[in-house]
């Protein structure tokens, strides 16, 4: 009996992981332009065909992408895109928050929720490379986009570029701050773009993040004065459900 009821057990578990590995891949097809706003999602003959699956944990993706807007069932014809809002961001350009809200007015706000003076060690110089027993403000800022916490700022300053730094410039515009009132001038920044898993932090930040989402798009970077000084370290984690990553690339022939 304890056999067949942790065999049940199994069966109910690969196919709720099963259903949720469904809607992410559907998800990122319809974000990525597959199945166009107003277009239909194949039946769910094909889907369960092409997935080798049953209509059940078929249907079970698609009331997830359902609740989540990216689908309304139509009677009689299936599944249809729903148009969904992602703001553009630009990965190659230094844009701030505030230049971003400001560019694609956006109803958008920032929350302070972190903003403490601490010392550079060995543990967080694998991080932000900063010389260890530098002075840094440490800022984590929550940014809200129609309410919704969107974005988990968190960035590093070295105090001796970056100076009387304040939790109300922080909650304005550290970059206005920096580049009209300072006379910085910031250059270029290094990145790094990833897909990473989301903690029990970053839920806490964002209590509105769908249960099933998993991954947060992270983008990390190391920004350089005109003058190449090191001076702050960013980690940027971004809701995929929000936001779309813009590139301009143009081919260069190596021979």
């Amino acid at each position: 009996m304890k056999t067949e009821i942790s065999s049940l057990k199994t069966d109910k578990d690969n196919m709720a992981a099963r259903y949720i590995e469904i809607y992410q891949q559907l998800k990122t097809e319809i974000i990525q332009n597959k199945y166009p706003i107003d277009s239909f999602l194949p039946s769910e003959c094909k889907m369960a065909d092409r997935f080798d699956c049953s209509r059940d944990t078929i249907r079970k993706a698609l009331l997830r992408l359902g609740e989540d807007g990216y689908i309304q069932k139509r009677h009689g014809r299936g599944s249809q895109v729903l148009h969904h809002n992602l703001i553009n961001f630009p990965i190659s350009g230094l844009t701030s928050f505030q230049e971003l809200k400001e560019g694609q007015k956006l109803n958008a706000s920032t929350k302070v929720v972190v903003f403490e003076e601490i010392q550079s060690t060995t543990a967080n110089h694998k991080l932000t490379a900063f010389p260890i027993g530098s002075r840094l403000y440490h800022v984590v800022r929550v940014r809200s986009i129609d309410g919704s916490p969107s974005v988990i700022d968190e960035d590093y300053f070295d105090q001796k570029i970056v100076s009387k730094l304040t939790p109300e410039i922080a909650a304005a515009s550290i970059y206005d701050y920096l580049e009209n009132q300072i006379g910085l001038k910031i250059a270029y920044a290094e990145k790094s773009v990833t897909a990473t898993l989301i903690t029990d932090a970053d839920r806490k930040l964002m209590p509105d993040l769908p249960k099933y989402e998993n991954r947060l798009i992270q983008i990390e970077s190391r920004v350089h004065l005109a003058d190449t000084t090191y001076f702050q370290h960013t980690i940027s984690r971004h809701r995929p459900d929000k936001f779309q990553f813009n590139e301009f690339s143009r081919r260069q022939k190596t021979n």
